[in-house]
C-alpha cells in the first residue's frame, strides 16, 4: 500500500457533497446481510469533479483566511454539474466570490463549528456512549472499547475529552462520569495512555482529534446500553475487504446511512453527506470571539443537524444496518452539521482495533508503525530544520534492531537513516533527523520503518512541508507615542523594528527618526543584530522646542539593505500644539449667611495653571445664579504662569431676595480650558432686623401651605449620567389640597426646568416623595445648584423651594500612570540589577488593548528593555521586572526612566524614574549556605554541605580554606580548600561528621571562610543539628498478593516486616490485615516474636473471599508495635474480587438433511471460571448475524441446543454467534470463550450442509 498521507490536501483539501437525491444510486439485494467485513460497495453516479477540486485546492487557504469562512467543499449542483460551496459561520459576509476558475460558488451557513463537550451518570462496567472526561474538562463520550495486540483494553474518545486539548499529561486519570456530571477522583475508570497532539498553528493541519486511556474489562463494557443503544459494534471497520485497516474506497462513504450513541442525544441516525472536508474548528471562545482554532482535513460531514449535541464528542459512528461496522469518531459540529474523523486513521494511529463482535483470531502479531512525523511549519532553502519521527510497536511481539529512513521524495534524496536497537511490544521511540532542503516549494517527506512485519499499511507516513527561499527582510512595523505634544515639551516616540524574514541578521542595523515636516533629524540608534522573527522597540526622545505648530510627519527608517525595501520606512503624524493659556478659579469663600442690605465679602482665588504669562488685565465677575445677574466685579492686573492671586469681591445685598443664593465667580479671560473658569458658593440672605413689634393681629384663618421639606441628590455625577433627585413635599397648612400640582426641578434658581413630577392632591399633614431624574448629557462640567419648587399657589411661598448642589464631573477617561519604579539605590559595576516598574490604571475606563513599558537609562540614552502589558482594568496595577546588566556602565549615578506607550488623556504621569548609583567592584567572598540535617541518630554520620560564593566584583585568584567546627563541643570537624573563585561563581564543599560519642541534644555547627576580603560580616554561617538517641523503628517493607481472585477463593497475602531502627526488638508484636473497602474489618493476624536490628520477617495471611463484595478491595497490613516512625508501619495492596463467570466451553454444529431442505443444530457448552459445566444458564445468539435473537437454557450436562430448520439446499452454510449468557450471580466473560476441538473460535461456528 502507499504511504498514509497525514497532511492530506494541505493546500485545499475538499468536501464532496451529494446535494441532489435523484443522483444517488443504491445497489439493492434480497440476499443475506453483508459479511462482518462490511457491506458491499454501492454504485453511485457522480460527475467528474476534477475541475472543481482543482479550483478548490487553489483557493482554500485564501478563503479560510476570511473571517467567518469555516470550510470549503466541492458539491454536485441540482442540475448535476460540479460546484463549490463555502461553509459560513454567519450570513452576510462581504467579498465572497460567486465564481472561481469557471466553477460556480454557492454558500451554506453552518454556524461556527465547535468542539463538542458537555456532561451524565456513573455505571460499572461503563457502556459505550456514557459520560467520561479528564479532570480539567466538562464531559464527553466513551466512543468504544478498543484492544491492542497485547490484549490491553482502552477507552477511545477525543483528545479534547481525555487529554484536555493537549493540556493533559500521560498518566492522568479519566473520570466516569465526567467532572461536569459529578465525577471525582473516586470515579476514575482509566488512565490516559496516548493522544494525537492537535496543531493550533495558523498554518497547521490535523486529521484526528483522538486519545486512548488504559482501562479494564471489569469497569469498561464494549457495547452501548441494551435498552436504547445499538448493542455491540463490529470489530471490523466499514469497507475494508482487503483487511489492511484502511477504507478501500473513501467515495463509498458518500450517502452511507450511519448511527451513533452519545451521552447527550443518545441514539441518533444520519447520513454522510460530505467526505474529505477541510474545516476550521473552534476550541475556545471569549465573549463572541473564537480565540483558539484548529484546521482539519479529510473529515466527514454528517446530517441532519440533530445528529449530535454538546457532550457527544468522542462517540463512535457505525453503519445503520445489522453489521454495525465502525465508520468514524465524532468530535465537532453545531446545530446544522456534525464533523467526524475517519475511524481507519484513528485506529491505525494508536495500533488498536474495536473490541466488538466477530473479533480477529488471536495469535502472534509483529507490527511496527510510524505514528507521527513532525517538523517546522515551514522550512528555509539551504537551512537545516529538525524533523522528528515517532515509531511504536503496536504488535504483541518484541522486535530486534531495525532501521528508520526519512526521504525527501520531492528532491529524490534520503535525508537520513537511523537504527533502533529493538523495541518491546507497546513501546515507542522518537528519532530526530536534520533536513536541509535545496529547492523551494512543497516537499513530501516520507518516514519509513524498514522491518518486514505483518501489517505494511502503517510502515510509513508522509508529511508535506513548504520550503521558502531565504529572505532577509527587516521592517519598521510600528510606532508608539502620543498623538500630540505641547510645543517645547519632549516626547518619547517608540519605533518597532521586526525581522520579518527567515534569516538571522547578525550585523548592526541603523534606525533613524526624522521630522520630515521640519527637515531635521530626531535621532539615530543601532540594533546589534536581530534573529528571524524577533522584534525590538527603540525609544527616541523628540524635543519640540522651536518646532512649528501643527502636524509633523515623523519618518522612521531602517538602513539595512535587504530583500524588501518596501517596509524599511514608516511614518506617523504627531501634532505640535501651542502652549496652553489657562486661568482657573481654584477657590471661593464667603459668609454662610448675611442680613439683607449688608455687604458680603466673597474671596476668590485664581491661578494661572497654563504655560503662558497673562500680562493684560482681566475681570472676574460675581453673579447671583449661573452667569446672571452680575452683582459685582473684580479685576486682576496680570498673572504669570504658575502664579496665584486672591480677589475680595464685595456683594451689596440691598434688594436681594430673602432666600438662599448661589454666587458664582467667573473668570472672563478667554482661555483654552473653560471647565475651570467658575466656582460657586451658597450664601443665605436673611431678613433685616424688624422695628419694634406692633400689637399682635388676630390670628388668620388657616390657609393652604405646601412646602418642600426635603431634597437629596448625589454629590457628584459623571456628565451623561442620570442624577436621581429625591424631593419630599408636605402639606404644612390647614387645608387639604384636592387638586393636582407639579413639582419641578430647575438647574439654577429660576433656571431651565430639567424634570417635572405631578402630585394628585395632598391631605393636611401628609408627606409624599417624588424622584426627579436629571439627565446630565450636555450639562456643563462644573458645580450646579438644582432647585425643586412646588408650583401650587399657597399662603407661604418662602417654603416652596429647596436647593441642593450637584457637581457634574467630566466623563471617565483613559489614564495609565507609571506609579512606581523600584530599583536598588546602588549596585556593583558588572552585576545585574532588577528594576520593577509598576503601571496603574488611574483613569475611569478599562484598558483592553496591549501597550508597552520601556525602561531607559536616561544618563546614557540606552534602552534597557521593553515589556508588554496586555490590558489593565480600572484601579488595577501590573508590575514588570527588568534586568539591567551594569557591565561597562559608567561609575556614578544613573537615572532610569520608565515610560509606557499607551496614548491616554494624561501624559504627565506616563513616566517615572529612579536613580541607581553604580559603584566600583569590591572583593567579597561569602558563606552563603550551610546545609545539614535538622536531626541525626547518635552514632550515624551526617553530611554537611557548605557553599561559598564570590559576591564581590573581582575574581579571587588565590586559594582559601573553608572550616567547619562544632561550636557546642569546641572541636573542628574538617577543613577544605577552594582554589580561587570567579565573580558570581560558587563552590560547595561536603564535610562528614561522625556523631559517635557526641553528646545528645543540640549542636551548633559553624562554617567559616579564611579569605581576607572587604566584608567580614558574611564570612561565616551556622546550622543547628540535634543528636537523638537510637530509635525503635519497625517498617512494613513489602506486601504482595494476587491482583484478582474469584469470589469464594482464598487469596494469600504475603507481608514482610523489617527492623530498620538501631535497637533489637525482643518482645512479640502482631501484623494485622484489614479490608479497608469493607469498613476496616480484620481478615487475618500473624504474630512475630521479636526482630533484631536490620533483620526481616515474612508472614502469609490467607484471606477467604467467601461473602466478599465483588469489586476492588484495598487490603491494609499494619505492624502494631508502637515505634518512633508511624509512617512506615503499614502497606496496602489492591485485590479485585470478581464474580463467578460464564463462558463458552465448546461450540459444535451438526447439519441434518431433510430432502429438499436441511436443518442446522448448534450445541453450546457452558463453563464457569474453573471450566466446570454449568446448568440453568440462558444462552442467546444470532443466526447469520441477523435478528431475531434465539436462545436456549443449559441442562444438567451444561449444554443446550439451538436449531435453524427448513434451510433450502441452495444455502450452503449458516453461522451462529453467541451474543450473551446470563445466570443470576454470574457474569458473561466473552474473552474466555474457547473451543478445545478447534471446530470454532469460541464465539461463532459455521454449519455447512
Amino acid at each position: 500500500m502507499g504511504a498514509l498521507r497525514v497532511r492530506g490536501l494541505i493546500r485545499g483539501a475538499i468536501v464532496v457533497l451529494i446535494a441532489a437525491a435523484p443522483l444517488v444510486w443504491y445497489a439493492c439485494s434480497d440476499g443475506a446481510p453483508d459479511s462482518p467485513a462490511g457491506p458491499s460497495s454501492v454504485s453511485r453516479l457522480i460527475p467528474d469533479l476534477s475541475a472543481a477540486v482543482t479550483a478548490q485546492r487553489h483557493h482554500t487557504d485564501a478563503l479560510l483566511a476570511i473571517p467567518g469562512v469555516v470550510g470549503t467543499a466541492v458539491m454536485v449542483q441540482p442540475d448535476g454539474r460540479p460546484g463549490l460551496v463555502l461553509l459560513l459561520e454567519r450570513a452576510g459576509i462581504p467579498g465572497l466570490p460567486a465564481m472561481l476558475e469557471g466553477i460556480p460558488v454557492s454558500q451554506r451557513v453552518t454556524g461556527r463549528l465547535m468542539a463538542l463537550s458537555d456532561p451524565t451518570r456513573r455505571q460499572r462496567p461503563a457502556p459505550m456512549g456514557f459520560s467520561v472526561g479528564h479532570p480539567a474538562i466538562t464531559a464527553g463520550t466513551i466512543g468504544a472499547r478498543v484492544r491492542d495486540a497485547l490484549g490491553h483494553v482502552y477507552i477511545l474518545s477525543n483528545n479534547h475529552v481525555l487529554a484536555n486539548s493537549n493540556g493533559a499529561s500521560i498518566g492522568d486519570p479519566e473520570y466516569q462520569p465526567g467532572p461536569f456530571d459529578g465525577g471525582t477522583a473516586a470515579d476514575q475508570i482509566a488512565t490516559l495512555s496516548d493522544f494525537q497532539v492537535i496543531s493550533f498553528a495558523a498554518n497547521g493541519t490535523n486529521t484526528i482529534d483522538a486519545a486512548i486511556a488504559l482501562s479494564t474489562t471489569a469497569v469498561l463494557d464494549n457495547a452501548t446500553p441494551a435498552d436504547d443503544g445499538y448493542s455491540m459494534p463490529n470489530s471490523t471497520i466499514f469497507g475494508d475487504a482487503n483487511g489492511d485497516g484502511l477504507f478501500d474506497d473513501r467515495n463509498a462513504l458518500l450517502g452511507l446511512n450511519v448511527q451513533k450513541y452519545g451521552r447527550t442525544t443518545k441514539l441518533t441516525h444520519g447520513q454522510i453527506t460530505g467526505i474529505n472536508a477541510t474545516v476550521t474548528i473552534c476550541y475556545a471562545v471569549s465573549g463572541f470571539t473564537c480565540t483558539k482554532t484548529a484546521r482539519y482535513v479529510d473529515q466527514l460531514l454528517i446530517t441532519p443537524g440533530g445528529f449530535s449535541n454538546g457532550g457527544d464528542s468522542g462517540s463512535l459512528i457505525v453503519t445503520d444496518d445489522a453489521n454495525l461496522n465502525p465508520v468514524a469518531l465524532l468530535f465537532a459540529g453545531n446545530a446544522n452539521v456534525t464533523i467526524a474523523n475517519r475511524i481507519d486513521l484513528v485506529l491505525q494511529r494508536f495500533g488498536v482495533v474495536i473490541d466488538g463482535f466477530a473479533p480477529p483470531p488471536p495469535g502472534p502479531l509483529t507490527d511496527l508503525a510510524v505514528t507521527s512525523v513532525s517538523g517546522p511549519s515551514s522550512a528555509v532553502q539551504g537551512s537545516t530544520s529538525s524533523v522528528t519521527v515517532s515509531v511504536k510497536n503496536v504488535g504483541n511481539q518484541d522486535v530486534s534492531t531495525f532501521d528508520v529512513t526519512l526521504q525527501d521524495t520531492t528532491e529524490h534524496v534520503t535525508v537520513g537513516t537511523q537504527s533502533v536497537a529493538g523495541l518491546a511490544a507497546g513501546a515507542s521511540t522518537t528519532l530526530t533527523f536534520a533536513w536541509t532542503p535545496s529547492t523551494t516549494g512543497d516537499h513530501d517527506l516520507v518516514a519509513r520503518q524498514m522491518l518486514s512485519d505483518d501489517r505494511g499499511t502503517n510502515d510509513q507516513r508522509l508529511v508535506t512541508f513548504t520550503v521558502n527561499p531565504p529572505v532577509t527582510d527587516v521592517a519598521v512595523t510600528g510606532f508608539t507615542g502620543p498623538g500630540s505634544v505641547i510645543v517645547g515639551h519632549s516626547v518619547n516616540v517608540g519605533v518597532t523594528v521586526a525581522n520579518v524574514g527567515n534569516q538571522n541578521v547578525n550585523g548592526d542595523i541603523t534606525v533613524s527618526l526624522q521630522d520630515s515636516t521640519a527637515g531635521v533629524p530626531v535621532g539615530t540608534q543601532t540594533i546589534h543584530g536581530l534573529g528571524a522573527g524577533a522584534t525590538t522597540t527603540l525609544v527616541f526622545s523628540w524635543n519640540t522646542t522651536g518646532a512649528a505648530l501643527g502636524g509633523h510627519t515623523l519618518v522612521a527608517t531602517d538602513g539595512l539593505a535587504d530583500d524588501n525595501a518596501g517596509n524599511n520606512r514608516r511614518t506617523t503624524v504627531i501634532t505640535v500644539t501651542p502652549k496652553p493659556l489657562d486661568i482657573a478659579v481654584t477657590g471661593i469663600a464667603g459668609p454662610r449667611s448675611v442680613a439683607q442690605g449688608d455687604t458680603a465679602h466673597v474671596i476668590v482665588t485664581l491661578q494661572n495653571v497654563g504655560e503662558v504669562d497673562v500680562t493684560t488685565p482681566f475681570n472676574v465677575e460675581l453673579s447671583d445664579g449661573w452667569a446672571v445677574p452680575v452683582v459685582a466685579t473684580g479685576t486682576v492686573p496680570s498673572l504669570a504662569a504658575g502664579a496665584t492671586t486672591t480677589l475680595d469681591i464685595p456683594w451689596n445685598t440691598a434688594g436681594a431676595t430673602v432666600t438662599g443664593h448661589i454666587l458664582f465667580a467667573n473668570s472672563k479671560l478667554p482661555d483654552d480650558n473653560s471647565s475651570n473658569n467658575s466656582a460657586g458658593i451658597a450664601i443665605n440672605v436673611t431678613a433685616p432686623g424688624p422695628p419694634g413689634p406692633p400689637p399682635p393681629p388676630p390670628p388668620p384663618p388657616p390657609g393652604t401651605d405646601v412646602a418642600i421639606t426635603g431634597i437629596t441628590a448625589p454629590a457628584r455625577v459623571k456628565q451623561g449620567d442620570t442624577a436621581h433627585v429625591v424631593v419630599t413635599v408636605k402639606n404644612v397648612g390647614g387645608q387639604d389640597v384636592t387638586g393636582n400640582f407639579d413639582v419641578v426641578l430647575a438647574d439654577g434658581f429660576n433656571g431651565p426646568i430639567v424634570a417635572t413630577q405631578t402630585i394628585t392632591g395632598l391631605a393636611v399633614g401628609v408627606s409624599v416623595t417624588r424622584t426627579l431624574d436629571w439627565n446630565t448629557a450636555g450639562a456643563e462640567i462644573t458645580g450646579h445648584t438644582l432647585f425643586a419648587t412646588q408650583k401650587l399657589a399657597d399662603s407661604d411661598p418662602s417654603n416652596n423651594t429647596a436647593g441642593i448642589a450637584v457637581i457634574v464631573e467630566a466623563p471617565p477617561v483613559t489614564d495609565v500612570a507609571v506609579s512606581s519604579v523600584v530599583a536598588p539605590a546602588a549596585v556593583t559595576q558588572g552585576s545585574t540589577a532588577t528594576i520593577g516598574v509598576t503601571v496603574q490604571n488611574v483613569g475611569g475606563l478599562n484598558v483592553s488593548s496591549t501597550f508597552d513599558v520601556t525602561l531607559t537609562d536616561s544618563t546614557t540614552g540606552v534602552t534597557l528593555g521593553t515589556q508588554t502589558v496586555a490590558g489593565l482594568a480600572v484601579g488595577t496595577s501590573a508590575t514588570r521586572s527588568f534586568s539591567w546588566n551594569t557591565t561597562g556602565a559608567a561609575l556614578g549615578g544613573h537615572r532610569l526612566v520608565a515610560t509606557h506607550s499607551l496614548s491616554d488623556a494624561n501624559a504627565v504621569n506616563n513616566q517615572g524614574g529612579a536613580t541607581v548609583t553604580v559603584n566600583a567592584p569590591v572583593m567579597d567572598v561569602a558563606v552563603t549556605d550551610v546545609s545539614a540535617p535538622s536531626a541525626v541518630i547518635q552514632g550515624s554520620v551526617a553530611t554537611v554541605s557548605v557553599t561559598v560564593q564570590n559576591v564581590g566584583g573581582q575574581n579571587v585568584a588565590s586559594s582559601f580554606n573553608v572550616v567547619l567546627t562544632d561550636a557546642t563541643a569546641g572541636g573542628t570537624i574538617g577543613t577544605q580548600t577552594v582554589t580561587g573563585l570567579a565573580v558570581g561563581a560558587s563552590a560547595t564543599r561536603s564535610f562528614t561528621w561522625s556523631t559517635t560519642g557526641a553528646t545528645l541534644g543540640g549542636h551548633t555547627l559553624v562554617a567559616s571562610q579564611t579569605f581576607s576580603d572587604d566584608n567580614s560580616a558574611n564570612n561565616q554561617r551556622s546550622a543547628s543539628v540535634t543528636v537523638n538517641p537510637q530509635p525503635v523503628d519497625l517498617a512494613l517493607t513489602a506486601i504482595t498478593g494476587p491482583a484478582q481472585v474469584t469470589q469464594g477463593d482464598t487469596a494469600p497475602v504475603v507481608v514482610t516486616v523489617q527492623n530498620v531502627g538501631g535497637v533489637d526488638v525482643t518482645t512479640s508484636f502482631d501484623v494485622v490485615l484489614t479490608d479497608g473497602t469493607a469498613g476496616g474489618i480484620t481478615v487475618g493476624t500473624q504474630t512475630i516474636s521479636g526482630l533484631a536490628a536490620g533483620a526481616s520477617a515474612t508472614r502469609t495471611i490467607n484471606w477467604n473471599t467467601a461473602g466478599a463484595a465483588t469489586n476492588g478491595h484495598i487490603l491494609i497490613a499494619t505492624q502494631k508495635l508502637a515505634d518512633i516512625n508511624t509512617s512506615n508501619d503499614a502497606g496496602a495492596i489492591a485485590i479485585t474480587v470478581n464474580p463467578p463467570n460464564l463462558h463458552v466451553g465448546n461450540l459444535d454444529g451438526v447439519a441434518t438433511s431433510n430432502g429438499n431442505n436441511w436443518t442446522a443444530t448448534v450445541q453450546i457448552t457452558v463453563h464457569n471460571s474453573r471450566h466446570n459445566l454449568v446448568s440453568g444458564a440462558s444462552v442467546r445468539g444470532l443466526w447469520n448475524g441477523a435478528n431475531p435473537e434465539v436462545g436456549c437454557v443449559s441442562g444438567p450436562a451444561g449444554t443446550c441446543n439451538v436449531v435453524l430448520s427448513n434451510l433450502p439446499n441452495s444455502t450452503k452454510m449458516v453461522s451462529f454467534a453467541v451474543t450473551a449468557m446470563t445466570l443470576s450471580g454470574y457474569v458473561y466473560k466473552a474473552a474466555l470463550n474457547h473451543d478445545p476441538d478447534g471446530s470454532s473460535n469460541g464465539f461463532s461456528v459455521t454449519v455447512k450442509r
